[in-house]
């Protein structure tokens, strides 16, 4: 057994039974904090030396929606995480075994840094790419969320987190939504608790919006009014206000009111706010009908759109001479390195910050 207290974890018997029958050959040195409804445990292939994450979920006991390990197991893409193994342990819980990321998720991302566009772009591009795998298979993944989306060693985008992917049975367009993760809950699961394609697409709509820079708070009172707050701290019972905060995010998704297109940085085009919009529509035959057309989509604008990110704090366009924004005695004013070094431009007559944003645009 390796550094990892098996009998000191916080997970069922069970499932420690479990983690010491797989210890014989796996090196257990951690548990992973994240996941509330579910347990992730790190460690150490003893006899290859690869680095694994074994991943325990409930999965219901129902055999007609499971997604079947074995079956899971046959979707190869370089933006799925590869299975190693997979078993159920009892009608409850099941486990998989997959590869460990070490540069973390979408959300580690994100909060380390801020990326640009074409870096967001891509991301998506490359889950969309996964997921068309996986709808290929008739899976639905219905849990597309940044924390379920790792980052590989060459910083591609791989889907993984398969504890709520559902098989979608011949002759069905839809089936229960997962119960997790309710701000990334489509609309039509919130009136009607089915779940198709379309509710993916949604998801990764979120994703983009997100990658964009996109407001979407994970703290749930951000999403109370003043009057929702009041009511919510006049309730004593901890379960009585996790219902009502619940309820009150639910009726902001069915009124598509969950996105915020204004906290979008300036520099992202209208042609991205678009396809948010398309991705996310309240109507689920609205969106974009595939994944794989959804990800046409991504490409075609490309190329035209504009790669702002922020560099060292300050909003930056790279290119053959690069353009930033910065701040100085409360007045923006547009620096430009073509030489290695940076140096004043006062080529710009804009003096706010969109405006300067807008005429660097049409510069390069």
């Amino acid at each position: 057994m390796g550094n990892l207290y098996i009998d000191g974890v916080g997970a069922p018997e069970k499932i420690r039974k479990a983690l010491r029958e797989l210890s014989i050959n796996i090196d257990f040195d951690r548990e992973a904090t994240k996941g509330a409804n579910s347990y992730l445990f790190f460690g150490t292939n003893r006899v290859i030396g690869t680095n694994v994450a074994v991943k325990f979920y409930y999965w219901g006991s129902d055999k007609t929606y499971h997604a079947e390990p074995q079956h899971l197991a046959q979707v190869q893409s370089p933006n799925i995480l590869t299975i190693h193994s997979a078993a159920l342990i009892d009608d409850d819980w099941a486990y998989f075994v997959t590869p460990y990321c070490q540069k973390g998720d979408v959300d580690d991302l994100l909060q380390k840094t801020c990326i640009g566009n074409h870096e967001a772009i891509d991301l998506a591009s490359q889950v969309l790419s996964g997921l068309t795998h996986l709808h290929a298979q008739r899976f639905l993944h219905r849990d597309l969320k940044p924390s379920n989306i790792y980052i590989g060693d060459d910083n591609r985008a791989i889907i993984g987190d398969f504890g709520s992917v559902r098989r979608l049975p011949e002759g069905h367009d839809s089936l229960s939504a997962s119960s997790h993760s309710v701000l990334y809950r489509p609309p039509e699961t919130i009136r009607s608790n089915k779940y198709g394609y379309s509710g993916d697409v949604y998801q990764v709509g979120i994703l983009l919006y997100q990658l964009l820079g996109g407001y979407l708070p994970y703290e749930e009172t951000s999403w109370l009014s003043r009057h929702e707050l009041k009511h919510y701290n006049a309730l004593a019972d901890p379960a009585d206000k996790s219902i009502f905060v619940d309820q009150c995010i639910k009726s902001k998704i069915a009124s598509s009111r969950i996105l915020n297109m204004s906290t979008l940085p300036v520099w992202v085009p209208d042609s991205l706010k678009k396809v948010i919009k398309k991705a996310t529509n309240v109507q689920p035959d609205k969106r974009f009908p595939t994944a794989s057309a959804f990800m046409a989509r991504l490409h075609q604008l490309r190329p035209d759109i504009r790669n702002w990110r922020i560099v060292d704090g300050y909003p930056t366009l790279p290119a053959d001479v690069e353009f930033r924004i910065v701040e100085i005695d409360g007045i923006y004013k547009v620096q430009k390195n073509c030489t290695g070094n940076w140096r004043a431009d006062n080529s710009f007559n804009s003096n706010t910050f969109d405006g300067l944003v807008c005429e660097i645009n049409k510069k390069v």
